[in-house]
């Protein structure tokens, strides 16, 4: 018989591994020395500054949702 606490582990197990799984579904951006947003060269990372990461999510967001 299992107690309140194991059950609770196995729950926490379950959307963790839930959320592995979708995390690996998503593909993987590359840096490509220039912003993937704007094409602003930058030396390191995806994006030129928070502006360009933050617009670059919403206009995927929104692509995905229009998809499905």
């Amino acid at each position: 018989m299992t107690d309140v606490i194991d059950q609770a582990c196995e729950q926490a197990e379950f959307f963790l591994a839930s959320a592995l799984s979708e995390q690996a579904k998503k593909p993987s951006l590359r840096a490509t020395g220039q912003c993937l947003n704007c094409d602003e060269v930058v030396a390191v990372g995806l994006f030129c500054d928070a502006d360009c990461r933050d617009d670059f999510e919403r206009i995927a967001k929104s692509a995905a949702l229009n998809k499905g």
